[in-house]
């Protein structure tokens, strides 16, 4: 295994903004669960599936917080055209 120091920092910085795309999308997916529960699901139900996606959400929301701390600012990348590949004109290696 490799250790953190052997990564050039554009990898670092790579990694922690497609971190934070995969935290952002589990967020939403949560949020829109929730909403679904809140119009779905009976009242006894509902509080307990309520209770444990929040809870979801909330440690998503530290995570985001805690890795959006190592991000620069400067560092230029896109995570949706990265996912778009290399079809829609991507480098090979972005």
């Amino acid at each position: 295994m490799k250790s953190k120091d052997s990564m050039t920092n554009p990898d670092f910085q790579k990694l922690i903004s497609l971190v934070l795309n995969d935290l952002t999308i589990r967020r939403t997916m949560l949020e829109n669960r929730e909403q679904e529960v809140s119009q779905q699901m009976s009242s006894l139900e509902k509080d307990a599936e309520l209770e444990q996606l929040d809870d979801q959400i909330q440690q998503i929301q530290a995570d985001f917080d805690h890795y959006r701390e190592f991000q620069d600012p400067k560092f230029e990348f896109s995570a949706t055209k990265y996912f778009q590949g290399p079809s829609i004109g991507l480098p090979g290696h972005p």
